[in-house]
């Protein structure tokens, strides 16, 4: 198939039935976001907002994006930039992986790297107020705000008819990971009105506020908040669930070595989250959990023995003691 640039290989992506878990009522499928050309649903998002961003004459020829991402946003918009010919400025942390960051290199992104935690232990509301600091003495600049845009969650209007269309309206529950809310508010909100009896799970990180949690700090990304993100519609989840960061990164293995699939560590939790539901709520039907990103760019992290010991996590000790049977 031909295309005409980069950005049309954007959407469309697939899903995948798992065949590991036998013994549960429900059939789990998966929807690779990473299949996108830059490996994630920010992708799409990316996409979305510059376009809606020129349409509404915000970003001139030749102009600066600034936008606060642990990666994937970040990546994606570098990738846009770079076809559209926009200078791009990212603001990180020192969770993003070391292989993002060489992506961003790569792409010529200029990266300002925030070394302050916030009160939550975690980096959002620095990385934040930095993107504010730069605004201020430059206000020509287009900042995304991805946690208070509502193109973010315009964008995944599309991936709901996606679902919808892949499963010709037959999908019990749709488990999503949240984060910025884009996914999880956009996806549910359009579902819903394709598919009236569908049931929303939303997954979110241990140590996350979003939903009245107390803070705390956590190795997952692209999950969680430390900030509860404007895009947030709560009437839309029917069930919300928490996961840990030994949980979900327990299933990135797990999916590894039964399924072959390599995915990041919201997509474990999204995962994780599936087959609970299953299980404690014997469901019977298709369940799907949209996994957010690929897992190559995890490889010195979340599947290091090394990385995860030292942050206090096992997983031989984990998967000996894990509870959920998977056979």
């Amino acid at each position: 198939m031909l295309y005409n640039n980069y950005l049309e290989l954007i959407g469309n992506t697939p899903v995948v039935k798992l065949n590991t878990f036998r013994n549960i009522p429900s059939e789990l499928f998966i929807k690779l976001e990473g299949n996108n050309p830059v490996g994630s649903m920010k992708d799409r998002v990316a996409k979305h907002i510059v376009e809606s961003a020129e349409r509404n004459y915000l970003l001139k020829k030749g102009g600066t994006i600034i936008e606060s991402s642990s990666g994937n946003l970040a990546i994606g918009l570098a990738m846009v930039s770079r076809v559209k010919g926009y200078n791009m400025i990212c603001v990180v942390d020192p969770k993003i992986s070391p292989i993002n960051l060489s992506i961003l290199r790569a792409y010529n992104a200029q990266i300002i790297m925030v070394t302050d935690c916030d009160e939550s232990g975690n980096y959002l509301e620095t990385r934040i107020n930095t993107v504010k600091k730069v605004l201020k003495d430059n206000p020509e600049y287009y900042w995304p705000n991805q946690y208070n845009n509502p193109w973010n969650p315009e964008t995944h209007k599309k991936t709901a008819r996606e679902i919808y269309n892949d499963f010709n309206g037959e999908l019990e529950w749709l488990v999503l990971p949240i984060g910025t809310a884009g996914l999880a508010t956009g996806c549910a909100e359009e579902i819903k009105k394709l598919i009236p009896s569908i049931k929303i799970m939303v997954v979110d990180a241990i140590g996350s506020v979003i939903f009245d949690r107390p803070p705390g700090k956590r190795h997952l990304t692209g999950i969680g908040a430390s900030i509860v993100p404007p895009n947030v519609r709560r009437e839309l989840y029917d069930e919300i669930m928490h996961v840990s960061d030994k949980d979900a990164f327990y299933m990135n293995r797990f999916l590894a070595s039964k399924e072959g699939i390599l995915v990041g560590g919201s997509s474990g939790a999204a995962i994780y989250a599936a087959l609970k539901l299953a299980i404690e709520m014997n469901v019977k039907g298709r369940i799907l959990s949209v996994l957010p990103d690929r897992g190559d760019r995890y490889v010195d992290t979340i599947y290091s023995d090394s990385w995860l010991l030292e942050r206090g996590i096992d997983m031989k000790k984990i998967a000996s003691n894990f509870d959920l049977v998977f056979s």
